[in-house]
């Protein structure tokens, strides 16, 4: 269906009708845009940032499980 059809197909609704269609495609819309924000959002967070790049701290040694028992 090319975009004239699909446009004289919703002329020939009643007005009531062409407002709920509006009103879908308006929601489509906004929930592709909040998806896409979404994505882009987690995958450019300071978390993903920290696990793709972890910290380093020169001379740090991690307790063994004996240590931290022992503490």
């Amino acid at each position: 269906m090319s975009f004239a059809e699909l446009i004289e197909q919703i002329q020939t609704l009643p007005e009531t009708k062409q407002a709920e269609v509006i009103d879908f495609v308006a929601f489509l819309a906004k929930r592709n845009q909040t998806q896409v924000e979404t994505d882009n959002t987690l995958s450019n967070s300071s978390l993903a940032e920290l696990i793709r790049n972890p910290l380093r701290v020169s001379e740090f040694t991690p307790f063994s499980r004996e240590d931290a028992n022992a503490r």
